[in-house]
């Protein structure tokens, strides 16, 4: 039963994939947007990514999870690069990035209190984006006088409700489970607790830093319109990554947020005026950004390897 709840996230990702890909109008769509995705788009949004990701380490770093700066922009980068290319269970890139910690000296239970921390700092922080693509969103869409959607607001607000819930839901049930995983999970949360009362005096910060980061992820958006001769404003583009980065943080079952991500991005720009090709071809530059960064993966090896050595 474990095992099938485990494949859940890649069955459903495997559908949304196989759905894009059985649309003809979907597949011309791809087409499109992949020859007009530019080298310097991507090139733009590195440096707004270099800074969004040094503030989400200074975040975790004033949770106080043991190691220095350097090991939690290590821990950082390669949570991001699990996160965004390993699309095999959601929180995988959670989970190295505190095994990062670790290997780089940190006490395990630190790591992982402090890795919670950070994940619930970057949620909150996401809060008011999220309000804001809630908010602008179908202002946007009613006055550029789109075609409705194929289905109700309200009904997709149903559905978007009814599968967060379902799966906090079955995340409620394997911690009351007897599964030898939930017992473990269970028995650690004391010891957890501790270091959690020790970590959470640095949490408004870590909010902060976090909120900064998010800031720099619509400017980077921004950055590769310009690129793309695409003439966004600031505000349009903050309201724009919104929208994709609520798609895939509502839904954070579906590993990396493909499609879903794709889907916000999309449905975004056109309520803003920006065609269905030249907006997915943002959202593909966006992904072959996390492409780039990912590539600190590579790092992993080496830290388990330097582990084993000096264990």
């Amino acid at each position: 039963m474990n095992r099938r709840a485990a494949l859940l996230p890649l069955a459903l990702l495997a559908a949304l994939v196989v759905a894009v890909g059985a649309n003809d109008g979907l597949r011309t769509l791809l087409a499109t947007a992949l020859v007009q995705v530019r080298p310097v788009a991507v090139l733009a949004t590195l440096p707004g990514q270099l800074v969004a990701t040094l503030l989400c380490a200074a975040a975790l770093f004033v949770l106080r999870p043991g190691p220095s700066f350097a090991a939690c922009l290590g821990s950082r980068l390669l949570r991001d690069g699990g996160g965004n290319l390993l699309v095999i269970a959601p929180g995988l890139g959670e989970a190295i990035g505190a095994r990062a910690l670790v290997l780089s000296g940190g006490r395990t239970r630190s790591a992982l209190s402090a890795s919670a921390l950070d994940t619930l700092a970057e949620a909150l922080a996401q809060l008011p984006f999220i309000a804001l693509a809630f908010w602008v969103l179908p202002r946007f869409w009613d006055k550029a006088q789109l075609p409705a959607l194929p289905v109700g607001h309200a009904t997709l607000a149903t559905v978007v409700g009814g599968l967060a819930l379902l799966a906090v839901a079955g995340t409620a049930w394997w911690w009351r489970s007897g599964h030898r995983s939930a017992w473990w999970a269970r028995a650690e949360w004391v010891h957890l607790r501790a270091e959690l009362d020790r970590q959470r005096a640095g949490l408004p910060a870590c909010v902060a830093l976090h909120f900064a980061a998010w800031f720099a992820g619509g400017v980077q958006l921004w950055m590769a319109a310009h690129a793309m001769d695409l003439p966004l404003t600031l505000f349009a583009a903050m309201a724009i990554d919104s929208v994709a980065y609520a798609a895939r943080g509502i839904l954070f079952f579906v590993p990396a947020g493909l499609v879903l991500q794709e889907a916000g991005l999309v449905g975004a720009g056109l309520a803003f005026g920006v065609p269905a090709g030249e907006a997915l071809a943002l959202a593909l530059v966006l992904r072959l950004r996390d492409v780039v960064f990912g590539a600190a993966l590579a790092l992993w090896p080496l830290l388990e390897w330097r582990r084993t050595r000096t264990g």
